[in-house]
């Protein structure tokens, strides 16, 4: 099969040695040579046009064949035991390093599935880390702006703009990945067969999602002649698009756009989750099974942007000291006790399998849910202080603490941070009084379990370790 009409010049493998390694490796942190996968770099070389907003709203070229040098990171298993599914997972920049946060949470689901994972750096702002990290391996990583006469605008939000790069080269570049997995003999999955392809988010990365569906999915499609991306995953974000280059003004974070509809209107299956933070801020609609927008959005409660897992437990098997060497530990900033561990990932699992037979096999996901809010935004709670509505796990509905997506900044007691949240643990003699015993409490969360699969919110394939996470909870807080 011949090359697609792609603007990537050369693809290079980058090895690893005990010396040189890829910045947030997890064939260690998740025992490939166990599980049976692989874990490769890749650098891509080639050049990506620079877009403006035009006087009608839509994309116009800025710029023709700005050069670039950007890092890809694949995960995969056996050919043999390859599902056909693709994720690609635009790294989320929002901490100045590689974050691969859709990973941390489902890594288990797509080993488990056969599925291959691939992270792409999705922006400049990173660059700095990754050289601290390895200056020989990632010096050659360069989004150079071609345009430096460019006025910068004045400051808004939490990301600066770096006027030495050019953050509007993703646009392409998640164009030409998708055609370069497609075909030629470049393509580095070429011995894997026919695929589905798969672009998702976290946190600022749903903004790059919601800027290439809006503004670049249908003239890609158009150009490789088969739909650029099989389905998205827009996870822990707001609806408003990211800026479409580094100089046009920054938007608000958290805006929802004026005139939004409510869904994001795209040809191929796209869902959006969220956790309990950022539901103040967004307004989705829910479920359209409509052609040209087919959507869905799900809220989960008792959650915070950030938990216990993700930013703690994931990287004490491997990970802690890549982030160390580029001066970016992640301790919980928290006064309270203990962060936040309501373990979300079981829903996002959930959410990626219903993305791929919605995919497949056009069977829509179960209905979009959202959480019983005021009027100003903030969650409604119920009698033990959780969160109402929404999309719900056992944890919640039998809980044994109070899940709170705020906590109090340590150095700053004024100021209740709701990136990151805390638990308030329920005394043994209040669970005792809610429960009995430990052996009547799981069997409640057992058949709630059950109920929650049957619903499509949750997999049968993590029964056991819901089942498990529950007891670990309750004993802990001192249920017998």
């Amino acid at each position: 099969m011949e090359d697609l009409r792609i603007m990537i010049d050369k693809i290079t493998l980058v090895p690893s040695t005990s010396d040189s390694y890829p910045f947030a490796r997890a064939a260690v942190r998740c025992e490939f040579d166990k599980i049976g996968y692989f874990e490769d770099e890749y650098f891509i070389s080639g050049t990506s046009n620079v877009y403006q907003t035009g006087a009608s709203g839509s994309p116009e070229l800025l710029y023709e064949s700005a050069p670039y040098v950007n890092r890809l990171i694949i995960r995969r298993p056996e050919p043999s035991k390859f599902s056909g599914n693709v994720v690609i997972e635009c790294l989320n920049p929002s901490a100045f390093f590689d974050i691969d946060r859709l990973w941390v949470c489902s890594w288990k689901y797509f080993t488990r599935h056969g599925d291959i994972y691939i992270g792409i750096t999705s922006k400049p702002d990173v660059l700095n880390a990754l050289k601290t990290f390895d200056p020989d391996r990632y010096g050659i990583l360069h989004w150079n702006n071609p345009l430096p006469d460019r006025a910068v605008p004045e400051q808004k939000g939490p990301f600066p703009i770096l006027p030495e790069n050019e953050a509007g080269l993703l646009w392409d570049m998640l164009t030409d990945l998708s055609g370069l997995l497609r075909g030629g003999d470049r393509n580095p999955l070429k011995t894997y067969g026919e695929l589905k392809v798969f672009l998702a988010g976290w946190s600022q990365c749903g903004g790059f999602l919601t800027r290439y569906r809006e503004d670049f999915a249908e003239a890609a499609s158009a150009k490789l002649g088969f739909p650029v991306y099989d389905g998205y995953y827009h996870a822990g974000a707001g609806s408003a698009p990211s800026p479409i280059n580094s100089f046009e003004a920054p938007l608000d974070f958290w805006s929802n756009r004026e005139n939004f509809t409510g869904i994001i209107k795209s040809s191929e299956p796209y869902i959006v989750i969220n956790t309990e933070t950022e539901t103040p801020h967004t307004r989705w609609l829910g479920d359209s099974d409509e052609p040209g927008a087919l959507f869905r959005a799900y809220e989960f409660p008792g959650s915070s942007h950030d938990s216990k897992y993700n930013l703690l437990d994931y990287y004490e098997g491997g990970g802690s000291e890549d982030l160390k060497k580029i001066n970016r530990p992640n301790g919980y900033y928290g006064a309270e006790a203990y962060p936040i561990d309501y373990p979300y990932e079981f829903l996002f699992n959930a959410a990626f399998r219903n993305l791929f037979v919605w995919s497949r096999e056009g069977m829509p996901p179960p209905a979009s849910l959202f959480i019983e809010k005021y009027p100003d935004g903030q969650s409604k709670k119920d009698a033990l202080g959780n969160t109402i509505g929404g999309v719900r796990t056992p944890f919640l509905d039998y809980p044994t603490c109070l899940y709170s997506k705020y906590c109090t900044i340590k150095d700053r007691p004024e100021i209740k941070g709701d990136f990151w949240g805390h638990v308030e643990p329920f005394s043994p003699d209040l669970l005792k009084s809610l429960y009995g015993s430990l052996d009547n409490y799981l069997s409640l969360v057992l058949q709630r379990t059950n109920e929650i699969i049957a619903l499509g919110y949750l997999l049968p394939s993590d029964r056991d370790d819901i089942l498990e996470t529950a007891k670990k909870f309750a004993t802990e807080r001192g249920m017998s």
